[in-house]
């Protein structure tokens, strides 16, 4: 992460991540087979960091409104501590690059979507938001409000704090959602 958070994926080689991390190139060759496979590798390792990063919340112990504005400003501290993630969300490789990485990052991106989803639609039954919201839309939407978000920060070089920004994001959609009296 730390090469393509300074230099971006483009330049993560097998050459430049074997000299990183202090291996033959060969040996990394073993582990992975190519590059694609570094980057599948590293994507399973975001998935499984995020994952404990919303274990460890306590989800359980909030309602569930509390609990959609808690996994954002969750996800969003979770990239502004790893920059790199923003880079790789927007490369060239992603875009146009190997497949098995694409569907590799299309597979997380469906897991999050359908934690989100899971969320507002918690929140619904528990009357927190109108019947006539649907989850999946809604997911994809705040989704790319917190994509824009990050590729907003990226592009200000860091400078400012991304959770900080999640309320305002957050706050925007919640009362677009909210039951109507």
């Amino acid at each position: 992460m730390e090469i393509i958070r300074h230099e971006g994926v483009a330049s993560l080689t097998t050459r430049s991540l074997s000299k990183a991390v202090g291996i033959a190139q060969p040996t990394l060759f073993l582990h992975f087979g190519n590059k694609s496979h570094v980057l599948v590798a590293l994507v399973d390792t975001i998935q499984a960091r995020l994952q404990k990063e919303m274990a460890d919340l306590g989800l359980d112990r909030m309602r569930p409104l509390e609990r959609l504005q808690a996994v954002i400003r969750a996800h969003l501290n979770f990239i502004q501590q790893q920059p790199g993630i923003p880079r790789l969300l927007f490369s060239e490789e992603l875009q146009s690059g190997d497949p098995i990485f694409r569907d590799r990052m299309n597979e997380l991106v469906r897991y999050f979507l359908q934690f989100i989803a899971g969320l507002i639609s918690a929140a619904q039954e528990a009357g927190e938001i109108r019947a006539d919201v649907v989850p999946q839309q809604n997911a994809c939407i705040l989704i790319a409000a917190v994509q824009g978000l990050a590729f907003r920060w990226v592009l200000s070089d860091n400078r400012f704090v991304l959770a900080e920004q999640a309320d305002a994001v957050i706050s925007a959609l919640i009362s677009g959602w909210a039951p109507r009296d």
